[in-house]
């Protein structure tokens, strides 16, 4: 019996067993209690690794998107992917360093070598550090970001999309819009889970139906217009900002959210908490990436553990207020 198979049986993820065994206090009561109970049926033993002789400290570097990028769309919480490092090194003296992609021009030389690992979130490196890490031997992993024959945690966009479009098959609704930023490095996945999507659910794919924008400021009453021109009785916006200011220019026009017209997002971004309706999404899974991406560079820097890490996690479907509540149709 493997951790994976507990966590198949309690239908939660394999980091979530793990942290579950360890008691950690964030998760409920209730999943401890079913997981502990589960482990013990089929006699499951968490393995503890060995702690290191030595207990200097782990000093790491996570690179995060420009305070710019952030400001217009904040799609992820930044405590919360910290909690989840902190959460893979419980066993290490740890201290994280935190940097913009813009701040690592402004590193001073070899500074690098001060790192004892790196996690590049949201972005892609420079490939003059990358060297520079790749010979000093400083394991650095990509988080949401996927690039050949580098490591990397990210979330599996495509079949989030996929799982988001079903539900809303099941709520019947039909002709779905696209709202899209091709700009935007994630876009490319979620417009292929729709394209997917659309063809396994509707027989076809509407070109009609997407609608692309260079930014958010885009987003506006013309940009709701195409799709009510279009008939859509709901829209996909391909990140939960882009979704909430689509709302916003729907009730500029006098139209409903979700009486008239549904709109869901992805990320789960921290604006979705604050505004109304809530926002039906998909959670991008940011604990999970960052507690996988941990524990990889853990074992890399406290073992020397060489393996390669590509790894996807489903993001969980987050339902909210901004569809309308209608039988499932069948099939």
């Amino acid at each position: 019996m493997k951790l994976d198979d507990i966590a198949e049986k309690c239908g939660v993820s394999s980091s979530t067993v793990s942290r579950a065994l360890n008691n950690d206090p964030r998760i409920s009561r209730e999943t401890t209690r079913r997981i502990h109970e589960t482990a013990a049926k089929y006699s499951f033993a968490i393995s503890k690794r060995k702690r290191p002789a030595s207990r200097s400290m782990v000093s790491l570097l996570l690179v995060i998107p420009d305070s710019t990028k952030i400001g217009h769309n904040p799609f992820f919480d930044m405590g919360e992917l910290v909690n989840s490092i902190n959460s893979a090194f419980v066993q290490e003296k740890t201290s994280i360093d935190t940097k913009t992609f813009s701040q690592l021009d402004q590193l001073e030389s070899n500074a690098e070598a001060n790192y004892s690992g790196v996690i590049f979130a949201f972005g892609r490196a420079p490939e003059e550090m990358k060297a520079k890490l790749q010979q000093r031997n400083i394991p650095y992993i990509f988080l949401n970001r996927t690039f050949q024959q580098e490591n990397y945690v990210s979330c599996n966009n495509v079949k989030g999309v996929i799982k988001l479009i079903e539900f809303l098959k099941q709520k019947g609704l039909q002709r779905i819009g696209y709202l899209g930023c091709p700009g935007i490095a994630v876009n490319e996945d979620r417009l292929r889970g729709y394209r997917i999507s659309c063809l396994e659910h509707f027989g076809g794919l509407d070109q009609s139906l997407i609608y692309n924008v260079e930014s958010i400021e885009a987003v506006d009453e013309d940009c709701a217009r195409y799709f009510l021109k279009r008939k859509c009785d709901a829209v996909f916006g391909f990140n939960d900002n882009f979704a909430v200011r689509l709302i916003s220019a729907f009730q500029a026009l006098g139209v409903k959210v979700p009486d008239d017209l549904s709109v869901t997002g992805f990320d789960n971004s921290p604006l979705r908490a604050i505004y109304k309706p809530l926002l039906t999404t998909i959670s991008l899974s940011t604990f999970e990436m960052g507690f996988f991406a941990a524990r990889w560079l853990s074992d890399n820097i406290q073992h020397r553990e060489t393996r390669q890490l590509r790894l996807e996690v489903d993001g969980e479907l987050l339902v909210g207020e901004s569809v309308r509540q209608e039988k499932s149709v069948q099939d």
